[in-house]
């Protein structure tokens, strides 16, 4: 495949970093010389200087043999023209990313669809999406769904006072009723492996967890997470981000009070969450201590800093984490302080470049079948869902009979398309079960063959053209 990426932004770079390491031919246009340069000393791809809207450019960037264009520079018509201008030159994939809300009306995204644009990723919707199912769950620095939503895969960063720290499996199954919970992979100093019984959990692991939604409160009382007793959130900002957390929240029955740093900005505020009984609105700056002890932050259960600022989310949520509240949220931009941004021990660090990045990943790697797919942090492991077929070779045996590629686990399996179980050796697949495997990439093909036989059918990404 030959992907055509335009815009080498936080968002640009990391789609071209996954994937050129994938071996596909990718290509960047962007109109700034310097971040071209830092690409292409980094990364195997090849680097066009212009703008992406531009005819001649495009087609020294070679469009013409192109299977798929990305346009995710920082202009959202910029994007929606670039992929129009790809479906003139019969490019069959043709991703957009747009940030405002401008995009984000059915009628509108309808229109670009019928245009020529396959996908249209809004990447505040995308982010707000994942603060809000991370909120949901005390004990979740991540979190992922699988089948029906059904299945979850939530991710857990091991700190000093995890009761997993320095356990082996083994330990950790002793005593506890651990079958409905599957630890499927463990991230150390940016490697990811599948554990087994003599793995040793460490301090500063990022443990990735498999379980149905329904025991997904559970994992907190294995975690000894509190679950607070309110549901009080504060969202610190007043962006496009913020009221779509907001409004995530105030369904999920939270009561909610958004700190703005605008006059305007609040009055616009105030006017939209108008007929909310639970939701306030406060002028002031997130990260001074005497606001936050006026807003009771310490009796609250989530703090979220959504601000445009990133010193200022990663400030406002250390001031929360001193004053006691039982769960913190920061948004980053930038790459490069993310990692600054984990050592303060904000309980979950969400970026939009990447949160976008993710998605754009899972649609094309999604593509090959109607599944579900998501990436291990920022490993090449990969979490993918197949469906078995009556002509797999694997089918009516025991899961401990079956013998699966290295490097590759089966952690959940949804029956009768909706009974999800976290199997066990003695586990047998049967036709139609909907299977998670854990696994890296060069076993997905192999995979898919012996759980679907002969019967395996691909569905191109233009067959599940959507918005999101």
């Amino acid at each position: 495949m030959r992907i055509l990426i335009i815009g080498a932004g936080e968002t640009g770079f990391y789609i071209a970093s996954e994937f050129s390491e994938d071996n596909f031919d990718v290509a960047l246009v962007d109109e700034n010389p310097d971040q071209l340069k830092i690409i292409q000393r980094s990364l195997n791809v090849a680097g066009i200087l212009g703008n992406g809207t531009s005819l001649s450019i495009l087609e020294q960037a070679g469009i013409q043999e192109s299977d798929l264009l990305i346009a995710c520079t920082d202009h959202d018509e910029t994007n929606l023209i670039c992929c129009l201008l790809a479906d003139h030159y019969k490019v069959r994939q043709k991703i957009a990313v747009t940030r405002t809300g401008s995009y984000l009306r059915k009628k509108d995204i309808s229109r670009y669809l019928e245009s020529g644009v396959t996908q249209i990723i809004n990447s505040s919707l995308v982010t707000a999406q994942e603060i809000v199912s991370t909120a949901n769950i005390t004990s979740a620095a991540e979190v992922s769904a699988f089948g029906k939503k059904n299945v979850l895969l939530i991710g857990y960063r091991i700190r000093d006072e995890s009761p997993w720290k320095d356990l082996y499996l083994t330990e950790i199954r002793k005593g506890k009723n651990l079958s409905q919970f599957l630890i499927a992979s463990i991230v150390r100093e940016g490697k990811s492996f599948i554990p087994d019984g003599s793995s040793q959990i460490q301090l500063g692991d990022y443990v990735y967890i498999l379980t149905p939604r329904q025991n997904a409160n559970d994992l907190n009382e294995l975690l000894d997470e509190k679950i607070s007793t309110n549901r009080r959130a504060v969202i610190a900002g007043d962006n496009q981000i913020a009221e779509r957390v907001a409004i995530g929240l105030l369904k999920s029955h939270y009561s909610v009070t958004m700190i703005c740093q605008n006059e305007l900005e609040l009055s616009k505020i105030k006017k939209t969450f108008s007929s909310k009984k639970k939701f306030t609105a406060v002028l002031g700056a997130p990260e001074v201590v005497k606001l936050q002890l006026k807003l009771d932050v310490s009796k609250s259960s989530l703090f979220i800093a959504v601000t445009n600022d990133d010193s200022q989310n990663i400030a406002s949520c250390i001031v929360a984490q001193y004053l006691g509240v039982r769960k913190t949220i920061c948004l980053v931009n930038k790459q490069e302080i993310i990692p600054s941004a984990e050592k303060s021990e904000i309980d979950v660090i969400i970026s939009p470049r990447l949160s976008t990045a993710r998605l754009v990943k899972k649609l094309i790697r999604g593509g090959e079948s109607s599944l579900n797919y998501t990436t291990i942090s920022e490993t090449n492991m990969e979490v993918i869902e197949v469906i078995t077929s009556t002509e797999s070779s694997i089918i009516n045996q025991h899961l401990k009979d079956i013998s699966l590629p290295s490097n590759c686990l089966i952690g959940a399996i949804i029956k009768d398309q909706n009974r999800a179980v976290i199997p066990s050796g003695n586990t047998i697949l049967e036709p139609d079960d909907q299977v998670i495997i854990v696994t890296i990439p060069e076993n997905a093909a192999k995979i898919r063959e012996m759980l679907e036989g002969s019967a395996r059918k691909n569905s191109g990404l233009e067959d599940q053209i959507s918005y999101h």
